[in-house]
């Protein structure tokens, strides 16, 4: 039975401080600098991290800190941010940037999770 595991999250985890969880592998952590539209995470506390959405649709579970901003790739995408034990989803337009947590002037946020479509 699949469980849905980020593939060398461990990994991902020790070198880049963010906590990759599950999805169904239609969103992969990607190069910044790499051809082709990513989504873009901004953390004040972590460098950028990038995602690409390599089929229709896609979801993955995550645990990256102090989020500030978030730009869209080529697709649409639900963000779910948690901040002070609260959750909520944020819409992202492809290719905009939207602030959140400490971007729009509120408290810090933690990136949860990601929905393209």
């Amino acid at each position: 039975m699949e469980e849905y595991d980020y593939p060398g999250a461990d990994q991902i985890f020790a070198d880049r401080g963010i906590r990759l969880l599950k999805g169904d592998g239609g969103i992969v952590l990607a190069d910044c600098a790499a051809e082709g539209p990513v989504i873009r995470v901004k953390s004040i506390t972590l460098r950028d991290s990038c995602f690409r959405v390599v089929g229709a649709s896609g979801w993955l579970t995550m645990e990256i800190p102090r989020v500030f901003a978030i730009q869209g790739g080529s697709h649409n995408v639900a963000a779910r941010i948690t901040s002070n034990g609260k959750t909520e989803a944020v819409d992202i337009s492809p290719g905009e940037y939207t602030p959140v947590g400490e971007g729009e002037s509120s408290d810090p946020a933690t990136l949860v999770e990601l929905h393209a479509s």
